[in-house]
Order: C-alpha cells, then sequence, then structure tokens
C-alpha cells in the first residue's frame, strides 16, 4: 500500500538558531497521527530577550474518550477535560498568544503538524511560524547524543522537570534547556562525557572496542568511533 504524504504548503521553516524572542511549546494529544487523533492540553512560555515574560496552558475537551495508556502516559483524564474549552477556542487564544514569533519544542515538528492540521481544521487558518527542535541544537552542540527524551535530557544537563508529559512542565524544561545549550560556546561536555559512559557501558567483555581508548568523532549527521 503507497502512503500519500500530507502537504503542508504554509508550513514554516525548521531552523537552527538561538534566538532571543521565541516561544516555547508542548502539546499533549490522544495518539500520535495529527489526521486521526485529538490535542488535549496545549501549553505554551513567551520569552522576551531570553527572560519569561508570560505563560500558556489550557487543558481540551476532545470527541472521543481519552484511552488509558494516554492518562497513564500525561496523568489526564477523562474528568479532568469533562469542562474544559472545545479545541476551536484554545486554538485561537494559543494563535493570538504565539503571534509571529518562533515556535521552539522537543521533537517540534510533531506538534507542529498537529497544530497545523487543526488549526486549518477548525479556524481555517494555518499556522506558519517557523521553528527550531531543541534535539537539532543538542545534534550542533554535541558529539554523541544516544537518548534523545527530554527527561533524558534534562537528567544529563541537571535540569529538573517535576511533571513529565504535561505541556506546560514540559515548556519550562525545555526552556531550561534552550538556554542551557545557548551559554555553551563550544560543545556540552556534560553530555559528551555521560553518553560516552553510557556507550562504553554498553559494550560486553568480547566486544572489539571493550576497554580500548575510542574517539568519537562526528561526521557529518553521523558519528564515527575510531580505536587506537
Amino acid at each position: 500500500m503507497n502512503i500519500i504524504p500530507i502537504i503542508r504548503d504554509y508550513k514554516g521553516k525548521n531552523l537552527i538558531e538561538f534566538p532571543d524572542d521565541y516561544v516555547i511549546i508542548d502539546i499533549e494529544t490522544t495518539g500520535f497521527n495529527p489526521k486521526n487523533n485529538e490535542i488535549i492540553e496545549i501549553g505554551a512560555v513567551k520569552v522576551y530577550k531570553n527572560e519569561i515574560t508570560s505563560i500558556f496552558q489550557s487543558l481540551i475537551r476532545p470527541k472521543n474518550p481519552i484511552n488509558d495508556y494516554i492518562s497513564n502516559l500525561t496523568g489526564i483524564t477523562n474528568q479532568m477535560v469533562a469542562d474544559a474549552a472545545q479545541v476551536n477556542e484554545v486554538l485561537d487564544s494559543f494563535l493570538s498568544f504565539s503571534v509571529d514569533n518562533v515556535l521552539i519544542g522537543h521533537n517540534i515538528n510533531s506538534n507542529i503538524n498537529f497544530l497545523y492540521d487543526h488549526c486549518e481544521e477548525q479556524l481555517g487558518q494555518y499556522l506558519t511560524n517557523d521553528f527550531i527542535d531543541i534535539v537539532g541544537l543538542f545534534r550542533e552542540k554535541t558529539t554523541l547524543l544516544q537518548n534523545r527524551d527530554l527527561l533524558a535530557l534534562c537528567e544529563k544537563c541537571a535540569i529538573r522537570n517535576t511533571t513529565t508529559h504535561r505541556a506546560l512542565s514540559d515548556c519550562l524544561a525545555t526552556n531550561d534547556l534552550f538556554q542551557y545549550l545557548k551559554s555553551q560556546q563550544k560543545p556540552t561536555e556534560c553530555i559528551g562525557k555521560l553518553d560516552f559512559l553510557n556507550f562504553r557501558s554498553e559494550l560486553g567483555i568480547n566486544h572489539p572496542l571493550y576497554e580500548k581508548k575510542c574517539l568519537l568523532q562526528k561526521t557529518g549527521s553521523n558519528n564515527a568511533v575510531r580505536n587506537f
């Protein structure tokens, strides 16, 4: 079966930059497909000259019940969203909040696709903001990145995320990560060292690189390992 790609003609550009003014975003959804699943929470943090100036957070009442897997993952239950606003109301407020700012998030492309499709369907508007993926910035700043999960990145940079998989908490943690990366004038040593330790711990005694000194060298989008 051929999969027909979804064309989003007015979608913004994926940037690798470190702006001073931006909006951090995160959403929680009932699944992973923008066409079949619904948004149940939107969180956003507006930053001006590297300082948080305002926040946005809203639960959304979906048309279909939230399944147990999503409730266990996010902590968002059907009871919590029973009296929440409808998606078109929240999206309209979110667009007014974000305006034309660059949007930043963790694995943000998925969030952008959800927001783009739902804004088009619910409001007849397009989400055209350019966006930056925090994972992409880590690739630029580190020599080796094994675990790209938000919680793992926070732990490796000694950043606290009190409530994972809740939109606003994840936004605040992502902003801390962004500011941390922005402050680094050279590749982040904490990530490289910890990932090297993880890499070494995964080598069994029979592995050809076991207990050998290795040079981890970044080559384009890949990482080469040389032993000597």
